[in-house]
């Protein structure tokens, strides 16, 4: 497994903040994806095996201070399973590292320094996207949201490291009280264009083709906070010419939080 370069940043990000954090938070959680029947069928098709159901476990912490924050993730995907040939069900991995480090005020907005790393790996297969770009942080109320835009550099099995266009995205959080209940909806949502042709090949039909130059990749989020402990979610995932597929992609996740 070659996942250390992406642990060792988090590591790193996580003590180099946490010292002067105004808020820390870290959890562990167990969640079950289910694609819709329609996405299986489409992918099924195709010469990479097609979407399966799995469950994965997940570690997930980060950290905010007056200097911007850190956020991290790490996966492990049928973690009961070996490594296959035919893909589906194989154990897999998968972290994040995101930073936004503030740089500059133009009034009440900050102008902050963003670069992100994720990195996805089943057996010999990985694939490793690189953003460094600029963002902000926005709040109205209790809404808050977090976009960015930067350059997107892709490193790929069989394609090597390089420039793979822009990526622009966000993501918002609004906790809210409905029936004496504390609970928040959450979006991440990616958005990549100009995509080098290197990077295009995916299934469709059977066969492989090149996808569009434009990608949109997301989840939105219902989370109950049950006790100050316990959490549980409903996800909405969803993916359009992205995750191997020259198609569009949607799931429901299920997941129980343990909160530290």
């Amino acid at each position: 497994m070659k996942t250390r370069t992406t642990l060792i940043a988090l590591a790193l990000a996580s003590c180099a903040g946490f010292a002067h954090a105004d808020y820390t938070f870290s959890n562990v959680s167990a969640n079950w994806l289910d694609w819709s029947s329609n996405t299986q069928d489409r992918t099924n098709k195709g010469p990479f095996g097609g979407k399966a159901d799995f469950a994965y476990l997940e570690a997930e912490g980060g950290m905010g201070g007056n200097w911007g924050d850190l956020y991290g993730f790490v996966d492990v995907e049928n973690a009961d399973q070996n490594t296959r040939e035919n893909g589906g069900q194989n154990r897999r991995y998968a972290s994040k590292v995101v930073a936004r480090v503030n740089v500059a005020q133009i009034g009440n907005l900050p102008v902050q320094a963003y670069a992100h790393v994720y990195d996805f790996r089943e057996g010999k297969f990985y694939d490793q996207n690189r953003v460094l770009g600029l963002g902000t942080s926005l709040s109205a109320g209790s809404l808050w949201v977090k976009p960015f835009l930067g350059a997107h550099q892709e490193f790929k099995q069989g394609a090597g490291a390089h420039r793979n266009g822009m990526m622009a995205g966000w993501v918002l959080g609004f906790p809210f009280k409905a029936a004496g209940q504390d609970l928040m909806v959450t979006q991440w949502h990616e958005i990549e264009f100009d995509r080098e042709d290197r990077y295009l090949g995916m299934a469709k039909d059977g066969k492989v083709v090149n996808a569009r130059k434009l990608a949109n990749n997301g989840a939105v989020s219902l989370w109950w906070n049950a006790t100050k402990s316990l959490t549980g979610g409903l996800t909405y995932r969803y993916a359009d010419q992205k995750l191997g597929s020259a198609t569009y992609q949607r799931a429901l996740i299920t997941t129980i939080k343990y909160n530290f």
